[in-house]
């Protein structure tokens, strides 16, 4: 992602979210309680900056998911991707994205969104996208298709799906 604050930032946020697994601001204070400042070469932050640099990657998911893919794939244009789909509840009701759908966890009543993730052979990421929580699964195959042929130019593609991912309407749309 480089080695700008925001680059710092994001790679914290990863850190934090497997070391500490808290809010952004219990992330801020748990950071005060150890050497990330030093270890990172971070100026001190709020939970305003960890915001400012969620908006920083937002704003470059496609240049870091093209730098994953080279860093992760021998050949980017030919080689075996894996994507599935999973989704996460809410218990709050603002999220622009969060709707009323299939729930994976059994959270009946619970908004939700969906994720579909691209990885490696290797599990590495590649691509990531969130959609609407009454998104189906079949609905997001397309997406990820043209992400492999569009963003990562990927020559050939075969696509190997389960049941609850690949209907008949679908499979007319693959063509």
């Amino acid at each position: 992602m480089g080695n700008s604050r925001y680059a710092k930032l994001a790679l914290f946020l990863v850190i934090a979210r497997i070391a500490h697994q808290g809010s952004r601001l219990s992330a801020v204070r748990w950071a005060q309680d150890h050497a990330v400042h030093e270890v990172l070469g971070l100026e001190p932050f709020d939970e305003n900056d960890l915001y400012d640099a969620l908006d920083w990657i937002s704003a470059n998911q496609n240049r870091i998911e093209k730098k994953l893919t080279t860093i992760n794939c021998d050949t980017p244009s030919k080689t075996l991707v894996l994507y599935d789909v999973t989704s996460s509840y809410f218990e709050g009701v603002a999220n622009e994205l969060a709707a009323y759908g299939y729930n994976r966890d059994g959270k009946k009543g619970k908004m939700q969104i969906v994720i579909g993730l691209l990885a490696t052979i290797d599990g590495d990421p590649i691509a990531i996208r969130v959609f609407e929580g009454n998104t189906t699964d079949t609905t997001t195959v397309a997406e990820q298709i043209a992400i492999l042929k569009e963003e990562f130019k990927v020559e050939d593609i075969v696509f190997v799906g389960d049941r609850g991912m690949v209907k008949s309407r679908q499979k007319v749309a693959l063509g």
